[in-house]
């Protein structure tokens, strides 16, 4: 089994320039946690919904309720980016699962050449192992 069988393909992405307020309004109406960065194509790394709740006003903010919007509009995931680990469509899935655990990593973005074509997580991971194993097939 390789990383393709695995993958969710056809990622939403974001831009460097995409607000905080539009990447988290993205993650939550799709129920994903992560979304990768691309720029005129080109893939710039990933961006967590944790870092970027980290970007907004706390609760306790002094802003008023009227400042608060231009401000979060401002923000921008640029701030937000971090490296992606990158593997190859074909990449064994075990190999795949080895290299995140080496590297700390919750998700990889799967790559044909220089084109984003998915992204594996450990959900991902988990599916194929359950779907995988002779007790889920019966």
């Amino acid at each position: 089994m390789t990383v393709a069988d695995a993958m969710t393909r056809g990622p939403l992405t974001v831009t460097p320039r995409t607000s905080v307020a539009a990447a988290l309004r993205l993650a939550r109406d799709n129920g994903i946690r992560r979304l990768p960065v691309v720029e005129r194509g080109a893939l710039i790394g990933v961006v967590r919904e944790e870092r970027l709740l980290a970007l907004t006003p706390s609760e306790a903010t002094t802003l008023s309720r009227h400042e608060l919007p231009e401000v979060l509009a401002r923000l921008t995931v640029e701030r937000a980016i971090e490296p992606a680990i990158r593997l190859a469509a074909d990449t064994p899935l075990t190999d795949a699962a080895r290299h995140l655990l080496a590297r700390g990593g919750h998700e990889a973005l799967v790559m044909e050449g220089e084109r984003l074509v998915g992204i594996l997580t450990h959900s991902d991971l988990l599916r194929a192992l359950v779907v995988g194993t002779p007790e889920a097939i019966a």
